[in-house]
């Protein structure tokens, strides 16, 4: 049976939408760093004791385009800004609005009865992709000195300072002597060095800015060429070439690791046009 021809362009428009780079795989045009997207401590409840995990932190969000999504430390995020069953410790809350934003609430404490209390910690940003040299230092009062600390999953030492990290969140346990435990979760800042002129433009212009992807053939905001279209998109280039699904004609393979922490540190040092 012949095609007429408008049936003839729509099969070769979707022929070649399969077999190449297409705009709808690709995100939103998104600027988070002039986002209004804010969050805010609603309400505390302290925990009854230092064995007990009976504390909660409730939050709210404004700005950006809703919903939201929020995830406590480490978690997953999820629609609740309510955050129940805590023991003693310090926190950190993150909002998620619909274009991917995010806005962080830190050194959200809460304190148990007789366990030691969370002071503000001291955070050195990491400055050095190649070699993380972020750190923590965590102070701590009341309870029953003399305190162990330990780091995720570590083990527990006499040491209160934690070294050569990268840019991060990081879940610090505090024990004292008579086994109460206190968590203070903090925010590593990245403040690299990362060049985009010298470092990410390269990566992009050998991986992406070819024919058929971002070279201005799937329409002008596409075009990775212009400096302000891959700000727009600096949070999600960060997120796709992190799970190594972008360059889609290398996933899931993916760019070389060393490739992906330079992206990484570029757009979590404000993903600038240095």
């Amino acid at each position: 049976m012949r095609l007429t021809p408008l049936i003839a362009v729509g099969v070769w428009i979707s022929f070649f939408a399969y077999i190449g780079c297409s705009s709808s795989d690709e995100p939103k045009p998104l600027d988070c760093n002039s986002s209004d997207l804010a969050i805010l401590l609603s309400t505390k409840s302290d925990p009854t004791d230092c064995n007990t995990s009976n504390g909660s932190i409730t939050v709210s969000a404004s700005g950006g385009v809703t919903p939201y999504q929020f995830k406590l430390n480490n978690g997953t995020f999820g629609s609740s800004s309510n955050f129940n069953n805590l023991s003693g410790g310090s926190f950190t809350i993150i909002v998620q609005d619909a274009n991917d934003c995010e806005r962080t609430l830190t050194a959200v404490v809460l304190n148990a009865p007789a366990a030691p209390v969370a002071g503000a910690s001291t955070i050195s940003p990491h400055t050095n992709c190649a070699n993380p040299n972020g750190s923590i230092t965590v102070n701590v009062t009341g309870g029953s000195p003399p305190y162990e600390y330990k780091i995720g999953t570590g083990a527990f030492s006499s040491s209160n300072i934690f070294s050569n990290l990268k840019a991060g969140s990081y879940s610090i346990t505090v024990q004292d002597n008579a086994n109460c435990n206190i968590t203070i979760n903090n925010v590593v800042a990245s403040n690299t060095t990362v060049s985009f002129e010298n470092d990410i433009k390269p990566i992009l212009q050998t991986n992406c800015i070819k024919s058929g992807c971002h070279n201005g053939d799937n329409g002008a905001s596409l075009n990775w060429s212009v400096f302000a279209n891959v700000q727009s998109r600096a949070q999600a280039i960060k997120t796709r070439t992190g799970n190594k699904s972008m360059p889609a004609d290398i996933a899931p393979t993916g760019l070389p690791q060393e490739q992906i922490d330079l992206i990484a540190c570029w757009v979590d040092s404000g993903a600038l046009n240095n």
